[in-house]
């Protein structure tokens, strides 16, 4: 599946995040959720499917100025004319990823994020259940009944032919799939609450549902549209930095009630982590041919005709990359949670 992200140029070179701001929406302030994670104490994480980002387009658009309009209307009007109407310019850049990553590799980075939540969440002075030890609870079995075959079907449509095309979901060993954006109905109804209700009375735990997706790269794209009298002129500058992010982020709490918001909470912005990694990023349309080839079937090819980047890098560093930048999100969602669990907002 084709990805494609709306360019926003921000300061790359520093912390993601800006001093006071919120970093997500629905907890935090005057968040949904912060009723159900104030005076939590303990957590654990059933559901984390996370999907790696192998190819990304990122595009900006820009229309005319108000100025440059103005001047094409008296300009049209002088001559006795009528402007054509209001222009725009556009402007792509696509990069692929070049590391030796198998599917396995995925799995095995999948299963690191789940230990460093864990550990961060920890560390922000809570308790956490791992996963291997969730199913000591008799009540934890019927959520495993529930969606045991689901979670299986769903790892089972990622397999190595997939890998490439797009995004590599994948989720850490002893997880359950239970939603994504695509569920209409996260939870199941009553039935689902109740029994949330029995493991969250066993557990005296709350749980963090996690859908997220990883970039392998970051693009600054800064479009210019010069409209003038009889034409427009569309510039661009663009820079692919080697810094991996944080692209996508949404994720439900369920506490003693059962039963989620009616809207998961979300990363409001991308997420850039602050250390860049080794990188050769360069064009090679012979080569993104190559790529495109392994990683799409003919019909759903991308062209090449506008010189991809290639984003070529070790299978360790990517690895070593992808742990630091979410080792710095989990931090920072870490401590979210704690400034409402110890007090709320």
């Amino acid at each position: 599946m084709k990805k494609t992200l709306i360019a926003v140029v921000f300061c790359l070179f520093g912390t993601s995040m800006v001093l006071g701001q919120e970093l997500f929406t629905g907890i935090g302030a005057k968040g949904s959720y912060n009723k159900v994670v104030k005076g939590s104490k303990t957590f654990f994480v059933p559901h984390f499917q996370i999907g790696f980002d192998t190819y990304m387009e990122t595009s900006q658009v820009v229309q005319e100025g108000k100025l440059s309009k103005l001047q094409n209307v008296f300009e049209a009007n002088s001559k006795g004319g009528q402007y054509a109407g209001q222009k725009s310019g556009s402007a792509r850049v696509t990069t692929i990823l070049s590391a030796g990553m198998q599917l396995e590799d995925f799995q095995e980075l999948a299963n690191d994020f789940q230990s460093i939540l864990d550990r961060e969440i920890e560390n922000a002075g809570f308790g956490v259940i791992r996963m291997n030890e969730v199913d000591k609870y008799p009540s934890f079995e019927k959520v495993r009944e529930k969606y045991g075959e689901k979670t299986d079907k769903k790892q089972g449509k990622t397999s190595e032919e997939e890998i490439g095309n797009g995004t590599v979901k994948v989720m850490p060993a002893n997880t359950l799939f239970m939603f994504d954006e695509k569920s209409t109905m996260r939870g199941g109804g009553p039935a689902f609450y109740t029994m949330v209700k029995k493991v969250h009375s066993e557990t005296e735990a709350t749980m963090i549902l996690q859908n997220i997706n990883i970039d392998f790269t970051t693009v600054e794209l800064d479009v210019q549209l010069d409209a003038g009298q009889k034409g427009k002129t569309t510039t661009a500058e663009m820079k692919v930095h080697p810094k991996m992010r944080v692209s996508y982020n949404t994720f439900d709490f369920l506490g003693s009630d059962g039963s989620p918001s009616s809207a998961p909470a979300a990363l409001q912005s991308e997420f850039v982590a602050s250390k860049a990694y080794n990188a050769k990023i360069y064009t090679d349309k012979a080569k993104a041919e190559s790529l495109f080839n392994q990683m799409f079937s003919l019909k759903s090819k991308p062209d090449v005709s506008f010189d991809p980047r290639i984003v070529e890098m070790s299978k360790e560093d990517y690895k070593a990359a992808a742990r630091e930048l979410f080792t710095e999100y989990s931090r920072e969602f870490a401590k979210t949670l704690a400034s409402v669990a110890n007090g709320g907002k």
